[in-house]
């Protein structure tokens, strides 16, 4: 019985002590959060002491043996289940992605004639744009269109939501090239600001090797396709993101380490020259966020990009330091504006930095979504 007890004992502890050593990034209770420690708690007691208890109470009338014989069924059938569910996740991995895009774009339907009177709005940009995770009404180009259509000025006004979770300023560059030119668009809007930043960085969830200015380092959803990833380690990874998160930390990053400005800024200036090239009035707009350093620990809690995609060594910039680099990239776009003497939309002041107008870093409430989609209608009626 002892034997048996101290053998368990010995692969219990080092189980429960590798769960103790993961810290929570915004901790409550000495290095963890409340619900990590509570799960913590329980599972050290459930460990090293509700499991000795049963096997001790068992062994008093049984031997080991028996014991062994006892869990057998169990462990076969947990053994059962998870072959299973192997099978199946392996029997339906397809990753699906545009090779050059990542993320394929959404088939858009469209009259392919237009009469005078129409007045066709194309939307170009990344999440913040296209924004899968919010009810349709609720994203700026549905509300853009609503706004619109309310005028009753004898125009038709069409508006094409084009953006793409993931997409950059490249990424809309290849779209509006290989897809969206059809839409023969009267007016481009683009937005585009954080996805370039972050493709400054490589992190290992969804990059390999340095940073390439075509931005190639960077595989971001398919990122699978190049780094295939086990069924155990897709658990592994489930388990990590509901209990605990990276151990990274945050610092100040000095604006040369956001390393993409200048390729943010060529491919910007060229799909501008492209938008310009089909006779269409391209509008660039300064992207909102919400990074600012006296954010409420409420507020911070809801900040994920940061530490996710600009991951840098195990750490990754403080939110100063992503205050100022959103604001050199917004310069960038508004650099662009100037030199190709184009309108530019500065979203980001009347986009207060509070969680009445964004859900996280940089996507909208629907309160975001209206002013935003306000500001734009507003110069596009100009």
């Amino acid at each position: 019985m002892k034997k048996t007890l101290l053998a368990y004992y010995v692969i219990a502890l080092l189980l429960v002590s590798g769960f103790w050593t993961h810290t929570s990034y915004l901790p409550d209770i000495f290095v963890y959060s409340k619900k990590y420690f509570i799960f913590l708690v329980g599972f050290s007691i459930l460990m090293l002491l509700g499991v000795p208890y049963f096997i001790n109470r068992f062994l008093k009338n049984h031997s080991t043996k028996e014991l062994v014989f006892t869990m057998l069924p169990t462990m076969v059938l947990l053994g059962v289940i998870y072959s299973a569910a192997n099978v199946y996740y392996y029997s339906g991995r397809q990753h699906l992605f545009d090779p050059f895009l990542q993320v394929p774009p959404s088939t858009y339907y469209y009259d392919l004639e237009k009469d005078t009177s129409t007045v066709r709005i194309l939307c170009l940009g990344g999440s913040t744009t296209r924004f899968v995770n919010a009810d349709s009404l609720d994203r700026y180009p549905s509300i853009l269109q609503h706004i619109l259509d309310k005028r009753n000025d004898g125009k038709k006004y069409e508006v094409l939501n084009a953006g793409m979770d993931w997409y950059t300023s490249k990424h809309s560059l290849i779209n509006y090239a290989a897809y969206c030119r059809n839409f023969k668009a009267d007016k481009v809007i683009v937005m585009h600001a954080i996805n370039d930043l972050y493709r400054s960085f490589s992190p290992p969830d969804f990059a390999i090797g340095k940073y390439e200015s075509d931005y190639s380092h960077f595989y971001g959803p398919s990122i699978n396709g190049a780094k295939p990833k086990s069924f155990s380690s897709l658990i592994y990874k489930n388990f990590r993101k509901v209990w605990f998160g990276k151990n990274v930390t945050p610092r100040d990053f000095e604006m040369s380490e956001f390393v993409s400005q200048n390729d943010f800024e060529d491919y910007l200036s060229q799909l501008m020259v492209l938008i310009e090239q089909d006779g269409a009035q391209p509008y660039l707009v300064s992207q909102g966020h919400m990074y600012r350093n006296d954010l409420t620990r409420e507020e911070e809690n809801y900040i994920w990009m940061s530490r996710t995609f600009c991951e840098k060594d195990s750490e990754f910039p403080n939110l100063q330091s992503l205050a100022n680099a959103m604001t050199t990239y917004n310069n960038i776009t508004k650099k662009v504006a100037t030199q190709h003497d184009i309108p530019f939309i500065d979203a980001d002041p009347i986009l207060l930095k509070d969680l009445e107008h964004f859900v996280d870093d940089v996507h909208y409430t629907t309160l975001g979504s209206t002013k935003l989609a306000t500001l734009i209608a507003e110069q596009i009626l100009k």
